[in-house]
């Protein structure tokens, strides 16, 4: 019933955000562009966090994203994935994702859509026992854009990488409840990713402990929390071995730094993403392209159509 419900009023939403992204010019947001070598790259996707969307009431912060999205779109190379870094909405209500919706229905032209929950998404406006309710929120916006889950966690294969989403399963203010069945899941995906012989992309709404100076900026909270050594021992028992995994985390709202992407251990590069909302320049994110011996980050703003300075390899060769 409730994804019957979001396709229903979904459609009213889109009708209305065409007359308003007419009227307001925000289908002019953003530029062409396209991957540094568009003949040669096997996988393309963009990836954004943090964009904590909120009901049709705020239309200021409901602009940035349409712009955003906006932007995004207008990538010439075909994107094979849009990612979400978790913090989909801000209270993890229906009405958030059905705005959310309607924009990705006008813009969004990936092939896939992979969306991390957040502590907001979960957590909604804290009331009690309102994780379950936020949840069927969650995969109701899910079915509707095409994908099917009753876990907060779930993968999926883009043009043979393995994208393997994480999430809280429970009510946390900040870090994530992960439990041994997740854990133990993981460890069975990168199973699969290592026989694939390519890279794994791991979303994570929340850092890895001691990385993306999680330390300084946010002690306790920015983090996983309580499991983190355990994801991360499970983690290390397959870039130890050799598969290359890139942790993509938000949740820290600090923009592109020194620490934004780092290599604490062998095969393993932690990248962390500003909010594509929060940021003091709004429509922050990165391009993630797959090569045979390579794989590029190149970090951009979306809204305004520009490169930024920073770019990240992980060597594959």
């Amino acid at each position: 019933m409730k994804t019957f419900f979001m396709r229903f009023t979904v459609l009213f939403t889109m009708i209305a955000l065409a007359f308003i992204c007419t009227f307001n010019g925000y289908d002019k947001a953003g530029s062409a562009y396209s991957a540094q070598d568009s003949d040669a790259v096997l996988m393309d996707a963009a990836v954004v966090a943090d964009l904590h969307t909120r009901s049709a009431i705020n239309r200021d912060e409901n602009a940035v994203l349409t712009k955003l999205f906006s932007g995004i779109s207008k990538s010439e190379t075909k994107l094979n994935a849009l990612v979400f870094a978790g913090d989909i909405t801000n209270n993890g209500t229906r009405d958030e994702y059905r705005c959310l919706a309607a924009i990705l229905k006008r813009y969004n032209k990936a092939d896939h859509l992979i969306a991390a929950t957040g502590n907001h998404d979960a957590r909604g406006d804290m009331d009690e026992e309102d994780y379950e309710e936020n949840m069927e929120c969650y995969y109701a916006f899910l079915s509707v854009m095409g994908v099917e889950t009753d876990k907060p966690y779930w993968s999926q294969d883009v043009n043979g990488y393995r994208f393997i989403v994480l999430g809280s399963e429970d009510e946390e203010k900040d870090r994530a409840y992960i439990t041994d069945a997740q854990i133990e899941w993981l460890d069975a995906q990168l199973s699969a990713a290592d026989e694939s012989g390519k890279p794994a992309f791991i979303i994570c709404h929340q850092t890895i402990d001691h990385t993306n100076n999680v330390d300084n900026y946010w002690y306790y909270d920015g983090s996983i929390g309580e499991r983190s050594d355990d994801v991360l021992a499970v983690i290390r028992s397959h870039t130890d071995a050799g598969l290359p995994v890139v942790f993509i985390s938000g949740h820290l709202h600090c923009g592109f730094t020194q620490y934004s992407f780092e290599n604490p251990y062998p095969n393993l590069y932690c990248l962390n993403l500003p909010s594509g909302l929060y940021n003091e320049e709004f429509g922050q994110g990165v391009t993630l392209e797959a090569y045979a011996d390579r794989v590029l980050i190149r970090t951009r703003n979306f809204i305004t159509g520009e490169w930024m300075a920073d770019e990240y390899t992980v060597p594959l060769a």
